[in-house]
C-alpha cells in the first residue's frame, strides 16, 4: 500500500494533500512571475498568481469556505483588511477571498521562507523587522502610497499568529496606515483556521473555514490623538462576531 494513500478511503492524507497544495500554490506564483515578467506588470501577475494558486491551493487541501458578508471584500476599495491571525492557511484564505489588487505585512524572517518568500516579492509584501521599529516606520511608507495609488493591503492587527483561538491584543500600525492613507478598515473575521492547520504546523486538514467579512470601518474622522479608541472599537468588533457568530444567510 502507498504511503499517501488512506486505507479507509483511498484518499491521501493531510501531508500529502498539504505537499500537493503547496505545489499547486508554487505552480501558480512561478506563473504569475512569467507574466509579470513578461508583461512588465507585476501587479497583473500577483493577481493572476493569488486568485487561480490560492483557490487551487484550498482544493487540493481539501478546504472550502464558508463566507458571510462577501459583498464587503469589494464594497470599498482600496481599503485596510484586518483579519485575526491563527495560522499560515490564513494567507491563502485571504488570497480566495481578496482576489486582486492586494499587498500585505509580514515579518522580517518570512522574507527568506522557500514558498512565501518569493510570494511575497511578487505581490510587493512589505517585510517588517519588529526588533527595529524606525526601520519598520520606514518599511511601510510604501504601504501608504500603494494605498493611495489603488492597492488594498491586508495585515493582522495581533501582529504574529495566536497559538490559541483567543484574539490578542492589536497592535496600532494598521490604524495608522489607515489614517494616513484616507482608506476604510475592513475587518475580516476568521472562526476556525487554527482547527484545520495548527498555528506551526505545516499540515493542512481538510474541512471548512467559517468567515465573517463586517461592513467597512469609515475611517474619514479618524486622528493619530483618537487611536486607541479607534483599535478598541475594531478589536471590539471582532470579539463579538467571534463570540456570536452570525447565522448564515439565507
Amino acid at each position: 500500500m502507498s504511503p499517501a494513500t488512506s486505507p479507509a478511503t483511498g484518499d491521501p492524507p493531510p501531508k500529502a494533500r498539504s505537499i500537493a497544495a503547496y505545489g499547486a500554490l508554487g505552480a501558480a506564483f512561478v506563473s504569475g512571475a512569467a507574466v509579470a515578467g513578461v508583461k512588465r506588470d507585476r501587479r497583473e501577475g500577483a493577481n493572476r498568481a493569488s486568485s487561480r494558486g490560492c483557490d487551487r491551493a484550498l482544493r487540493t487541501a481539501r478546504v472550502s469556505l464558508r463566507v458571510q458578508g462577501r459583498e464587503h471584500l469589494w464594497s470599498a476599495r482600496p481599503a485596510i483588511f484586518v483579519f485575526n491571525h491563527q495560522s499560515q492557511l490564513d494567507v491563502v484564505i485571504l488570497g480566495a477571498l481578496l482576489r486582486r489588487d492586494f499587498t500585505g505585512v509580514a515579518k522580517e524572517s518570512l522574507r527568506r521562507h522557500p514558498l512565501f518568500g518569493p510570494i511575497g516579492w511578487l505581490t510587493s509584501v512589505a517585510f517588517i523587522d519588529r526588533s527595529d521599529p524606525t526601520a519598520a516606520r520606514a518599511a511601510l511608507q510604501p504601504v501608504v502610497d500603494s494605498l493611495r495609488a489603488g492597492t488594498s493591503i491586508a495585515v493582522a492587527p495581533e501582529g504574529t499568529r495566536s497559538a490559541t483561538a483567543e484574539l490578542g491584543a492589536f497592535k496600532k500600525g494598521p490604524f495608522h496606515m489607515a489614517i494616513q492613507g484616507g482608506v476604510p478598515m475592513v475587518p475580516i473575521v476568521i472562526r476556525n483556521a487554527g482547527e484545520l492547520m495548527a498555528a506551526h504546523s505545516a499540515w493542512i486538514s481538510p474541512g471548512v473555514v467559517d468567515v465573517c467579512v463586517l461592513p467597512p470601518f469609515d475611517t474619514s474622522g479618524w486622528t493619530a490623538e483618537g487611536i486607541e479608541g479607534h483599535v478598541n472599537e475594531v478589536r471590539q468588533a471582532f470579539l463579538r462576531t467571534l463570540a456570536d457568530w452570525p447565522a448564515p444567510n439565507r
